[in-house]
């Protein structure tokens, strides 16, 4: 099975326990539909919106969220299908942004194997973002002058629908033919695109969470520190290995966090801002994004040990010298005979 195998046709167990996870999701969405779990409201999002900070009303976005039913009771409950369009767009957006963690964790862990599993990481984002609108595509039963109306009208659909084709022009360049074909410059100029995706998709998860915004902002914490990394490797002097300059990436990712949540609840719903940034210091409010993406800085920071025992201490490097400097010292080469 190519699949299990790396380039040179041997089995693999990291592509292997990278394919098994990638498709783990996919299966436990089956399952759930096969067993009927798909008849009520919508799973709670894992942090919810801190106490006392909701506005009045039942949404500042008016009312119950688009794919809602109403109960008898006025109490809004999810239509089958709407738990599945938001689990395969959830899984979409996070192994968009796992891909995008690739890169810096097998530097920082010197383990270059890793990279082997970047493409087929972004390729299960893209599959479980086609799913995502293919499933929005059934509920709106196929008909498509009104998923195109509905796509043009609101934004945050314009919004993930455009980073769905993004995804796509990826997707169908993640090739070595296409390699070859564009050569590797152009390529990577192109996968650099990648980066504006994951930003629209982390947009899109916001806008469509409406209120409760706790996963989105966790995820655009995580998108902040994978930009972070990537402002420090570019530097080109070992700063995305180092521990302090990690450690400093992971005290800006939780700010970061923190500050883009406060600003959020402010344009969307007008609470005053600094009561957000007050419910991250309160632990009666619970641990907020900002301490989860905090958390995961200061864990990446400390996996950065594990590559730096791997590399083992710095070899010094000798000082460049210029050429006319070398021939001064070393004399005329010798004439061929």
């Amino acid at each position: 099975m190519p699949l299990l195998r790396d380039r040179s046709g041997r089995f693999s167990p990291l592509l292997t326990l990278t394919l098994v996870a990638l498709v783990a999701p996919a299966i436990w969405l089956a399952l759930r539909a096969a067993n009927g779990d798909f008849s009520g409201p919508a799973l709670a999002p894992p942090f919810g919106v801190p106490p006392g900070l909701a506005p009045d009303g039942p949404s500042a976005f008016g009312g119950a969220a688009p794919g809602a039913a109403l109960r008898p009771g006025g109490e809004a409950a999810a239509r089958p299908i709407y738990d599945a369009i938001h689990f395969t767009g959830d899984w979409a957006v996070r192994f968009l942004l796992l891909s995008l963690a690739v890169t810096p964790f097998r530097r920082l862990w010197h383990w270059s194997r890793l990279q082997l599993v970047r493409r087929r990481v972004g390729l299960a984002a893209l599959a479980y973002a086609a799913l995502h609108l293919g499933l929005y595509a059934i509920d709106q039963e196929l008909v498509l002058s009104r998923i195109a109306t509905e796509i043009v009208l609101r934004i945050y659909l314009a919004v993930g629908f455009v980073a769905l084709l993004g995804l796509i022009a990826l997707g169908s360049t993640s090739t070595d033919g296409m390699v070859r074909r564009m050569g590797a410059k152009r390529w990577g100029q192109l996968h650099k695109a990648a980066y504006a995706i994951a930003g629209l998709a982390v947009l899109h998860f916001a806008m469509q969470s409406k209120l409760d915004v706790g996963e989105p902002m966790l995820m655009w914490g995580l998108f902040g520190w994978a930009m972070g990394w990537r402002w420090l490797q570019a530097r080109h002097d070992g700063r995305e290995t180092a521990l302090p300059w990690l450690l400093g990436l992971a005290v800006a990712t939780g700010l970061f966090t923190a500050a883009s949540e406060a600003l959020w609840y402010g344009l969307a719903t007008g609470v005053d801002p600094w009561r957000v940034l007050g419910a991250n210091l309160d632990p009666g409010y619970g641990v907020r994004p900002a301490g989860w993406a905090l958390a995961f800085g200061l864990a990446a920071a400390a996996s950065s040990l594990i590559g730096a025992r791997r590399r083992g201490p710095e070899r010094a490097r000798a000082p460049r010298v210029a050429p006319t400097e070398r021939l001064a010292t070393e004399g005329p080469a010798p004439r061929a005979r």
